[in-house]
């Protein structure tokens, strides 16, 4: 079985643990995916909706069951959310529905909501919105790279091959790079 095949089995199941874990990088693989005609955009979309909501609604309901044991159990965790709950007093309704298009808060904002007096309800009628925005802007943007990513190498002819190489050094050297420029860890 090669790689497509296993995509096109196993592709929307991958879409939904992957976003129930890691959102935008998942999505934009789905559009690409999806424009290279393994997926459908259609499921690809639902499928990143199902998981995005579904974790969004587990760490809403872990704050609201558990919110204080684990503020006991970490502290370090529970200091994060002091600024969200500044963020929810503030600006309540459209944090629900915007908070996934800012990074550092997609982790901890459900469950900061969770620990709140908001309404389940609310949360996830407000949260679906905004789980099928940001869902949509990352697939179609990730289906639409793709496609002009495809009709460029398509207009390059026999460059493909060059371009891809090319592509692959400056990743494997991007990644090299910010690799050696971390701080040593100190175990002392």
């Amino acid at each position: 079985m090669n790689i497509p095949d296993l995509i096109r089995d196993y592709g929307y199941v991958a879409i939904v643990v992957g976003t129930f874990f890691e959102g935008e990088a998942v999505m934009l693989a789905a559009g690409v995916a999806a424009s290279a005609g393994l997926l459908s955009l259609p499921g690809a979309i639902v499928a990143s909706i199902v998981g995005t909501f579904g974790s969004d609604m587990f760490c809403f309901l872990l704050g609201r069951l558990a919110g204080q044991r684990l503020a006991r159990w970490f502290p370090r965790m529970y200091a994060r959310l002091g600024p969200v709950f500044g963020l929810i007093e503030r600006h309540n309704d459209k944090l629900i529905v915007f908070y996934q298009f800012f990074p550092g808060l997609c982790a901890v904002t459900p469950m900061a909501f969770g620990m709140t007096r908001v309404s389940w309800l609310r949360f996830m009628g407000l949260g679906l919105a905004g789980n099928a925005l940001w869902t949509l802007a990352y697939s179609l943007g990730g289906f639409y790279s793709a496609a002009a990513v495809r009709s460029t190498i398509a207009g390059l002819h026999g460059w493909a091959p060059v371009i891809y190489t090319a592509v692959a050094v400056i990743g494997v050297a991007a990644w090299y790079i910010r690799r050696e420029r971390r701080p040593a860890a100190n175990f002392s």
